[in-house]
């Protein structure tokens, strides 16, 4: 984060991409709010994601590029946080880079890398049906009940 306090390290960010970002909970129990200065805070990796999500949202770019934007946070909270991206980044193109097989299932289509080179380009239910994609998933509950 870069600024003398959070309202700073947010560059033009406000309450309704706090909100999206599911920042604001954490932001509203800091000692000053959003002026609390940054070598104040402890905040978790999550947390730190969701401030730099607030920061995106901020931004009316017509591309979005999210790289594994959501792996510090536990799987409601990310539920919660890509819905909202969903909704607010609604028009955008979308480049999302991701480990989980939650993620890829909400893309249009999938890119599988592997070894640097492109496997295949199709969506998710269509590649779950190669075990070596299912097995890069991070999900693991996923890769056992798509296995099985």
């Amino acid at each position: 984060l870069v600024g003398r306090t959070v309202r700073e390290a947010l560059a033009g960010a406000g309450p309704a991409e706090a909100a999206a970002a599911r920042a604001d909970g954490f932001l509203r129990r800091l000692p000053h709010g959003w002026d609390t200065p940054l070598d104040e805070l402890r905040l978790s990796g999550g947390e730190l994601q969701r401030l730099g999500l607030a920061r995106l949202l901020a931004r009316p770019t017509r591309v979005v590029v999210l790289d594994d934007a959501t792996s510090g946070l536990d799987l409601a909270t990310e539920y919660q946080v890509t819905e909202a991206l969903d909704h607010a980044t609604h028009g955008r193109t979308r480049l999302v880079i991701a480990h989980r097989a939650t993620i890829a299932a909400r893309a249009d289509l999938v890119a599988w890398l592997d070894a640097g080179l492109l496997r295949a380009l199709a969506p998710h239910d269509t590649l779950l049906a190669h075990p070596d994609y299912r097995a890069t998933l991070a999900d693991t509950a996923l890769q056992a009940t798509a296995a099985g």
